[in-house]
């Protein structure tokens, strides 16, 4: 089953969940509270719906914060103890959450400053379920791991793929982690969670972790006993990766006009997302805005990078992947704008979050799970909710 099945399975969702109203904080709960015109108004704590809100998001602020070891500011964590207070209002307001959001960007830039890119350079890659192949020891990286790749193609690795009818060892990139090793190491990138899916029964190891030599040695077993008869192989597409995110040169044409704007996307086209992502970023290189990808789904525009002015005089391509989604690539970067077709992962809302506390624009195709008058403040922060991506020219404008 895919997850637009076990999506549909679900639906329809409740309205009031979708809203924020559901909450799990303490053991009176679970509550779902309603803000518009029936009982209950407040959940069994006395917390309103705005309030509720707060609640839920601060906790996905705290789990985007827990993803780079980040502690929660002691405001928050006071904050969320007053709920059982006398005034049953937590005093956590959306300008408190983007403050305590905002850490991240210094931590994912230290982050990527720390991984080794020695063998970046650009050059062209497959993408697509296409690149795993029949013959071949098929091995998924979905994390950034620059000894699994050195471990894959090391000679005693390929001669025990030899020695076990295989004519190679077949190292791909997914999901963030791969798009990253893909971006740094030039390794074809068989894409994000649909095509995992699509492909498992091609895959004979997914890598996230652990020993590289034992990874290998497994996938090797597992390539024995794969179904050949069940391979469909199918198209690739060839996408330009390598390029690096050159914030001086970049904001040079800025000055000079070359663009008229960056548009840093980040995040995947998944789930409720209704983005046409090929379309927007075709639009956006067609009016000179240089878009900064980091995500997945690489892409490029037509016609080519070395067309645009911004190529012929700095080198850089109108349309750069830029490997995974990692906030810390745009700092420094003038003119942005950063879009998000959604929000998968809470570490990303707390990235949008700790942009707009830097006064960066933020776009977003799905809505937090949030009232109207939450997702108006949010709005105000510099966030703006919208579902159709052809309107997104008209925000930048």
């Amino acid at each position: 089953m895919k997850w637009e099945e076990r999506l549909q399975a679900q639906m329809p969702q409740n309205k009031l969940a979708s809203a924020g109203m559901l909450c799990t904080y303490c053991d009176l709960g679970p509550c779902v509270i309603n803000p518009f015109d029936e009982e209950p108004r407040v959940g069994a704590c006395g917390i309103d719906a705005e309030n509720m809100n707060m609640v839920n998001l601060a906790l996905k602020v705290m789990k985007g914060l827990s993803d780079y070891t980040i502690g929660v500011p002691e405001t928050i964590f006071l904050s969320l103890e007053t709920m059982m207070g006398p005034h049953h209002t937590t005093g956590i307001t959306i300008q408190s959450l983007l403050e305590a959001s905002r850490p991240i960007l210094k931590a994912s830039e230290e982050r990527v400053s720390a991984w080794h890119i020695d063998e970046q350079k650009p050059r062209n890659i497959e993408q697509g379920v296409g690149v795993l192949q029949r013959d071949a020891v098929n091995i998924v990286l979905t994390t950034y791991e620059p000894e699994m790749i050195k471990t894959s193609r090391s000679q005693k690795m390929r001669k025990l793929a030899q020695d076990n009818g295989a004519q190679k060892i077949n190292l791909v990139g997914a999901l963030c982690g791969g798009t990253e090793a893909a971006y740094a190491h030039g390794i074809p990138l068989l894409g994000g969670t649909d095509q995992l899916e699509e492909a498992q029964h091609m895959i004979d190891f997914i890598y996230e972790s652990g020993d590289c030599v034992q990874a290998c040695e497994q996938a090797v077993e597992n390539f024995t006993s794969r179904d050949k008869a069940q391979f469909a192989p199918t198209a690739t597409t060839r996408v330009r990766v390598g390029y690096p995110i050159d914030t001086e040169a970049i904001n040079a044409a800025l000055k000079k006009g070359v663009i008229n704007g960056v548009v840093g996307l980040m995040g995947c086209h998944y789930g409720k997302s209704t983005w046409d992502t090929d379309e927007l970023v075709q639009t956006l290189a067609d009016s000179d805005i240089m878009v900064i990808n980091l995500s997945y789904d690489l892409k490029h525009a037509d016609p080519g990078p070395e067309s645009s002015a911004l190529f012929s005089e700095y080198g850089i391509p109108l349309v750069l992947n830029g490997g995974c989604c990692e906030p810390g690539k745009f700092l420094g970067i003038d003119s942005l704008t950063v879009l998000i077709p959604t929000w998968g992962d809470p570490r990303l809302l707390t990235a949008a979050f700790a942009f707009a506390s830097e006064g960066v624009s933020v776009i977003m195709g799905t809505m937090p799970f949030v009232i109207p008058a939450v997702k108006n403040q949010l709005v105000e922060a510099g966030i703006t909710i919208e579902s159709d991506s052809s309107q997104i020219m008209d925000l930048l404008r």
